[in-house]
């Protein structure tokens, strides 16, 4: 084991033990500080070890976005760009039982009159950027009249 590859997997330890990180981030976070690192034996050594796991960081972070109000294909658009890949992604969300409790309680807050038709309007919107589809913002507006 030479001293490259020891502080690369240091590194990437200490990393992952502030927070879950996919393989992608931990590759990129590698090739900026060990550009010259055995970043595939890091990753493996990572992985066979379960210090790494693209479907934990898709799973906790689709649960900790599902609890702040955000809808399935925002969650989706965010665990792509971390660089999970897609059936990982599906797996992970469809393990959650989906929660609209959260975003309810948001709407209630936010919105008053939603039999208005501008009022329904704001709501679709503001559903369609937290990253709902139409059949949920249609049964989320149906619930609130």
């Amino acid at each position: 084991m030479n001293s490259n590859f020891k502080n690369a997997l240091l590194y990437s330890l200490k990393l992952l033990s502030r927070r879950d990180y996919s393989e992608k981030e931990i590759c990129r976070k590698l090739a900026v500080k060990f550009p010259d690192a055995e970043t595939e034996e890091v990753i493996k050594n990572l992985k066979e070890n379960r210090y790494l796991s693209d479907y934990r960081v898709a799973y906790n972070y689709a649960l900790s976005k599902m609890e702040k109000g955000w809808g399935k294909r925002k969650i989706k658009f965010y665990l792509f760009k971390k660089g999970v890949d897609e059936e990982t992604v599906d797996t992970a969300l469809n393990s959650i039982e989906f929660d609209y409790s959260f975003i309810k309680k948001e709407l209630e807050k936010r919105f008053d009159k939603p039999k208005e038709k501008k009022e329904r309007e704001k709501i679709e919107r503001f559903l369609s950027q937290r990253g709902f589809s139409y059949l949920e913002i249609f049964n989320l507006i149906s619930d609130k009249i």
